[in-house]
């Protein structure tokens, strides 16, 4: 993570840079106003300095966001009470879909966090450029082209471990070029053994992990320029204790082809076309990686998605304009089939979702003082079941999707035409103070599970409703910003009223229960204060408070899966080359909650969880021969604890959830050249 950059944009920005302040990755924000552009710094606390099992694992430690755990990796992020889809996830522009309905592989189990170059993080809907959706938020994980000295090659090497769970991580970044182009390969091996919880419980969690990457990039003339990549990422033997199955293997396959061309023109700037393709395979049993049962089962599942984006940056009257088209194709299908590879049910029945957007928006500096900013989206999506009518062990897709009350006819396509856009307003009352203001819609069409699920057993169903509407997320953002000296802090409050919010919920169904999807009103709305104060010129102390709050508007109920109230504060000391820091996480109990189970509230949380607080700490090194030494502790005092939205312990059932690692000793050592 030491040449890792991590821009976290908040409801109350406009832009965001960020330094790169190695493993202690110090985050910048920038207000978007002309002479403010220089005073909006380092605005919030460093993220984890330990090394990251992927993705969702590093997000997690960034303040307002959380992550619901199933196993050692593969933790699926949560910003602002919402997840999944409700979230825009791209991969150096390309979008990966889950293959396991269960959710084992979101999207940021596929990425090797060290073979990123920036990760940006836009709070809430303040841009229509990146996709349909995105209410939640939008994540983009980013290479660059790779800028080369005399030398003509550049690399970076890396291992890490951490004594709880034997975890070791090894990796490679080599590069090599000119102005004229590039070729990069990256590597990352990764494995790690069942880890323990703060009450010295094992924790089924052990995972191989392989990625491979290899791009280049040409120079076409002085204007042009063209990259292509192609990854690979492959898990093997991924143990969960949060699910009634394991993953014997999943892989993701991803190619790219991206073009960006400079006009010479003072319209019409630049032009940026991007073309991408994933394929993931996966596949869960219940029987090859842990003591089998009765009924032996398996769940081999793939997940295709084609995309494209075609972006225009353009100025007219005194506007910066972004505007262009983007599709995307999504095929999922999963069977669940006993052990001899018979098939028992079609849980995604050949799943097809479609969608065509269109977008446009603008920024215009009005003075000094004030910025403001819209965009408008329209999308197209057309949904369909290809495998709706095919009949496994006495029942077709159709016929169980029937029995929650969907009609006749249920999983032929249907399509959506949606809207979306957003409009802010930056302003700057004084040389201390600026106001932020973002009000927004945006609209998420159901996923492949949410529509088409179909898995009925002897003890459980879990099935979808293929008439569902989409989510309509209206939004407001308020945001106060100071910078005076050495302090810098700034609040936040927003409100989110969701029209058709997709509710899963639980529901008795004679001697079993049933897990269905139905749309109902709903509210989510919370606050976010940051503050960071310059000690000295050596010592920074940084605190962030986020509080949020989900409301079923129907009948009275909590949402789940809402992160409880929680205080991050950490104090980092730099002189020279020696940096260390230590950082405390105080989390409240959170008792606002839609308990699983139809016989409570039919929700997705496991229980009330009790509040904690957790300690961190580390120290680095840089040599001045390009090697640097990190070090630390994770959870000093050994505490016990579970993240709220964590899934439920289906093998430890004592554990109620899936805990937390307790203390884990770690070390990271990188030499760059």
């Amino acid at each position: 993570m030491n040449k890792k950059l991590l821009s976290a944009l908040t409801a109350m920005t406009v832009a965001g840079t960020v330094s790169a302040d190695d493993n202690n990755l110090v985050i910048e924000i920038t207000s978007g106003l002309p002479q403010a552009k220089n005073e909006m710094q380092e605005k919030m606390t460093h993220v984890q300095a330990s090394p990251s099992t992927d993705g969702g694992d590093l997000l997690t430690s960034l303040p307002g966001v959380s992550g619901i755990r199933m196993g050692g990796r593969a933790i699926d992020p949560v910003i602002r009470g919402q997840s999944q889809t409700q979230l825009n996830i791209l991969l150096d522009g390309a979008t990966i879909h889950n293959a396991c309905p269960n959710r084992m592989d979101p999207p940021t189990a596929y990425t090797s966090v060290d073979s990123y170059d920036l990760v940006t993080v836009i709070k809430g809907n303040r841009t229509v450029r990146y996709g349909a959706g995105g209410s939640g938020g939008t994540v983009l994980f980013e290479r660059s082209w790779p800028i080369f000295d005399d030398k003509g090659y550049k690399g970076d090497l890396s291992s890490s471990y951490r004594d709880n769970g034997e975890r070791y991580e090894l990796g490679a970044d080599l590069a090599a070029g000119s102005d004229a182009g590039y070729v990069r390969f990256i590597t990352h091996k990764a494995s790690g053994n069942n880890y323990d919880d703060g009450d010295g419980n094992e924790v089924r969690s052990s995972y191989e992990s392989l990625s491979n990457a290899l791009l280049a990039g040409w120079q076409l003339g002085d204007y042009s320029r063209l990259e292509a990549s192609f990854e690979k990422a492959e898990e093997e033997d991924v143990l969960f204790a949060g699910a009634g199955m394991d993953s014997p293997f999943a892989d993701a396959a991803t190619s790219r082809l991206k073009f960006t061309h400079q006009f010479q023109s003072s319209l019409v700037q630049q032009m940026k076309f991007e073309l991408f393709r994933s394929e993931v395979k996966h596949n869960m049993d219940n029987y090859s990686l842990r003591p089998a049962g009765m009924m032996l089962r398996q769940a081999p599942s793939t997940s295709d998605t084609d995309g494209l984006r075609l972006a225009f940056d353009a100025r007219h009257l005194d506007i910066d304009w972004t505007f262009g088209i983007d599709m995307q194709n999504s095929d999922r299908d999963a069977e669940l089939q006993d052990q001899t590879g018979s098939v028992l049910r079609l849980l995604w029945p050949d799943a097809q979702i479609d969608q065509r957007g269109v977008f446009i928006e603008g920024e215009k500096v009005i003075n000094m003082d004030d910025v403001v900013k819209a965009g408008i989206r329209y999308d197209h999506i057309s949904a369909e079941a290809k495998r709706r009518d095919e009949v496994n062990a006495g029942f077709s897709p159709q016929q169980i999707w029937a029995m929650t009350g969907a009609p006749a006819g249920a999983g032929e396509e249907k399509t959506e035409d949606n809207v979306g856009g957003f409009v802010s307003w930056t302003h700057r009352l004084n040389e201390q103070y600026t106001l932020d203001t973002v009000l927004s819609r945006s609209v998420r069409t159901a996923d492949a599970t949410e529509r088409y699920i179909a898995r009925m057993t002897p003890m459980s169903d879990w099935i979808g409703n293929p008439e569902l509407d989409p989510e309509k997320h209206h939004q407001l953002e308020v945001a106060l910003h100071s910078v005076k000296g050495n302090t810098n802090w700034s609040v936040t409050g927003w409100y989110n009223r969701v029209d058709d919010y997709i509710l899963r919920q639980t529901v008795a169904a004679g001697m079993k229960e049933r897990d269905v999807y139905r749309n109902v009103s709903a509210e989510l709305f919370g606050a976010e204060l940051q503050v960071k104060h310059k000690l000295s010129d050596n010592w920074t102390l940084g605190s962030a408070l986020v509080w949020t709050v989900g409301n079923n508007l129907d009948d009275g109920t909590k949402l789940s899966r809402i992160s409880p109230l929680e205080l991050t504060t950490s104090v980092n000391y730099r002189h020279d080359n020696l940096k260390a820091g230590a950082s405390l996480r105080l989390v409240d109990n959170q008792n606002d909650v839609c308990l699983s189970g139809s016989a409570n509230c039919g929700g997705q949380d496991v229980r009330e969880t009790p509040g904690y607080g957790v300690l961190d700490a580390h120290v680095e090194y840089a040599f001045a021969n390009g090697i640097n030494l990190l070090a630390g502790v994770d959870n000093v005092f050994d505490k016990a604890y579970t993240l709220h939205e964590s899934r439920d312990d289906t093998v430890n059932p004592a554990s109620f959830q899936v805990a937390e690692p307790g203390r884990s000793v770690w070390l990271r050592v990188s030499k760059a050249f």
